[in-house]
């Protein structure tokens, strides 16, 4: 009967995924008290929604995306949400040459891998999601030694943080989330491979237990100083949609939906990860730019639905007017939702 309802509630979860974590970013707001509970959980969720991730990974779907893509578009796309993204946050800090904390902030939030739940957002948009899982993914594998060096070599606005340490700490999230996940493979496939919603459940309920946490003091310094914690909200958003445009620019002779996909992985980047990282590194500044990061990961993708189906519908759209029914429109949307 336990196991039953916890199916339920994991595949409730997955089904829901952008409604429960916006709900989850308002909880921690408006209820400190929870917030202050869930913060201990955070290194925990950060695992969690890591290994709910990567028991996603359909093999077959990301051997065929990588085959079919080709290996120079595959490099070029990892190249530039590793490598790229990061140096254009650099160029644009030493631009607008921000404060500190903000500059700290933009800078963590772009060395992260693509957020690998990114994977759903594009299925309940309708993108790609083989593409958005084989770049999300590979970009997660190699944080722990990717992001240790991007900090020390894009590090000018003094990131604090000990690139060993930060290796060690990502080793072990992503090291044990993948050990995990293979072992839930070997010896539950069963469960796996038939709860695909259960499984987007378990990122989902560990991003909200994170989301709750993130907010922890968020409400305290909203009523002390609004206008900081509302500059800062803007600037999240700024970045993540104004990397979502660009991407999605760059990538723009690969067609409209992997050019959207791209801008989505470039945009959506692993502040759990980035947050993991840091440890105890974290100062007040830094902590509300990633809190507030979290924001439009959860609010954009229900912002861009329609017009994001109004571009593909054109992109797909026959000269006689009527829409095919080719695998462009009928994506598969098992894991709906964060």
């Amino acid at each position: 009967m336990t196991s039953r309802l916890m199916d339920r509630l994991l595949a409730t979860a997955g089904r829901n995924g952008p409604v429960l974590l916006l709900v989850g970013v308002m909880l921690g707001l408006v209820v400190p008290p929870l917030a202050q509970a869930a913060r201990p959980l955070m290194d925990l969720a950060a695992f969690g929604f890591t290994l709910g991730a990567f028991l996603k990974v359909d093999l077959a779907s990301f051997r065929a995306e990588v085959v079919s893509a080709g290996a120079r578009r595959n490099l070029a796309v990892l190249v530039w949400v590793g490598l790229g993204v990061p140096l254009a946050a650099s160029s644009l800090v030493a631009l607008l040459e921000p404060g500190q904390a903000l500059a700290q902030g933009i800078m963590l939030c772009t060395i992260a891998p693509p957020l690998v739940s990114t994977t759903a957002i594009a299925a309940m948009l309708g993108l790609s999601t083989p593409l958005a899982l084989a770049a999300a993914v590979a970009a997660t594998l190699v944080a722990p030694v990717a992001m240790p060096w991007l900090a020390t070599m894009l590090g000018g606005y003094e990131l604090g943080v000990d690139p060993m340490v930060m290796a060690l700490r990502l080793a072990v999230i992503i090291g044990g989330a993948c050990l995990a996940s293979w072992a839930l493979r070997r010896w539950a496939r069963t469960f796996v491979v038939g709860n695909p919603a259960a499984t987007t459940g378990i990122s989902i309920l560990s991003l909200i237990v994170f989301a709750v946490g993130a907010m922890h003091g968020m409400q305290a310094l909203f009523l002390r100083d609004p206008a900081l914690v509302l500059t800062t909200l803007v600037a999240a958003f700024a970045l993540n949609a104004g990397f979502l445009v660009l991407g999605a620019v760059v990538f723009a002779g690969c067609g409209r939906r992997a050019g959207l996909t791209v801008g989505l992985l470039s945009g959506n980047r692993s502040v759990g990860l980035a947050w993991a990282a840091v440890g105890s590194a974290l100062t007040p500044g830094l902590e509300l730019f990633l809190a507030m990061s979290l924001l439009p990961i959860y609010i954009l993708p229900l912002l861009m639905r329609p017009l994001v189906a109004a571009v593909l519908a054109r992109a797909t759209r026959t000269p006689d007017g009527a829409v095919p029914r080719t695998e462009a429109l009928v994506q598969e949307n098992t894991a709906s939702g964060g």
